[in-house]
């Protein structure tokens, strides 16, 4: 059970008044927050609800908060969040904080992104804490504590080189060499201002991601960053190699974390209606926040300055074409990353 008393004194609620003025624009809506236990030695869903909950307070917001048990992959949100998720007014303000996933909806719908936009709900999510313990809050909470208005800027500046681009080379000195093709793709900048009616996003944030333009997808990916497996994201030891050909992995490389992560293509090429999009490519990210740094959590380690990833599966929801019931972002450190020839200084 959290005794909130003993980490209040850590959190510094303006971070959390930022989001809802700066990044929510909260005014006179309702805003539920949604948590779930987390575990003995992870509290950071509990305590990033629990300080949401008292910068609302302090606003004067109009809020209530839902504790859920947390939830696997596959398995299905407990019907107190669901019947409150039914119960909320339209174009209200969700706040989102699990340990690992939110839990399948139901007869709300097969996606929260997409019953929060059609219900006008503005929303933020902050997911696979799981992997943490709960004195690594401190980082979570720094890589939220961030000038919203340059990441946005930097963000612009590489979603303008990847629109106007056609070939994007990447490569690092742990052996990526990947040619991703983007003509007539557009690049989305989640710079963690969700501020429109059906707006959402991760936070923290901080990427500028792109969808592959079908197949053309080509080479080496070396992961030596973070690695996200079905149930959990774990810091890179040994690094693995994937080969890409035509969009899709062909070939896993040795060793214990690449044996895992092929385990967990395998299991979701078992459960798939659409077990072609399993193993293909999804999406270049590129990490624009100054503040995140690598810890052992996919929506923190992302966001990092200096890095990229690529997510394995679906992007048909941000306008790509492939459907799977995976996305699994995958870090890589220090790339060097060139448009069309010309390097993008980020």
């Amino acid at each position: 059970m959290l005794d909130w008393n003993e980490f209040k004194s850590k959190f510094d609620m303006e971070i959390f008044k930022t989001v809802f003025k700066q990044c929510l624009d909260v005014n006179s809506e309702k805003v539920l927050i949604i948590g779930d236990y987390g575990s003995k030695n992870n509290l950071l869903s509990p305590l990033l609800t629990n300080a949401y909950a008292f910068a609302a307070r302090e606003m004067g917001l109009d809020y209530s908060v839902v504790l859920q048990n947390s939830k696997a992959r596959e398995d299905m949100a407990d019907e107190v969040m669901l019947s409150t998720l039914k119960k909320l007014p339209q174009a209200s303000t969700i706040i989102l904080n699990v340990s690992n996933r939110m839990g399948k909806l139901g007869n709300l719908g097969k996606s929260f992104r997409k019953f929060c936009h059609d219900s006008d709900h503005k929303f933020i999510t902050s997911s696979s804490l799981g992997s943490l313990q709960s004195d690594q809050i401190k980082y979570v909470l720094k890589s939220m504590n961030v000038d919203y208005k340059k990441m946005h800027d930097k963000g612009e500046r590489i979603k303008k080189a990847l629109d106007n681009g056609r070939e994007v080379h990447v490569f690092t000195k742990a052996g990526t060499d990947l040619l991703y093709n983007v003509e007539g793709y557009e690049a989305i900048n989640n710079d963690g201002i969700y501020n429109r009616k059906g707006m959402g996003g991760n936070l923290p944030a901080g990427e500028t991601y792109i969808a592959p333009n079908k197949r053309e997808v080509e080479g080496t990916i070396v992961i030596d960053g973070s690695l996200r497996l079905k149930d959990r994201t774990m810091i890179v030891n040994n690094p693995v190699k994937l080969d890409i050909k035509k969009g899709e992995i062909v070939n896993f490389g040795p060793g214990y974390e690449s044996n895992l992560l092929k385990q967990t293509i395998e299991w979701a090429h078992g459960r798939s209606k659409h077990p072609w999009g399993v193993r293909r490519i999804g999406e270049l990210g590129i990490g624009t926040n100054p503040n995140a740094k690598i810890i052992g959590a996919t929506v923190v380690d992302e966001k990092m300055l200096g890095t990229c990833h690529f997510a394995i599966g679906s992007n048909a929801w941000f306008g790509g074409t492939i459907y799977s019931i995976i996305h699994l972002d995958q870090v890589l450190k220090d790339p060097v990353i060139k448009v069309d020839g010309r390097l993008l200084r980020v």
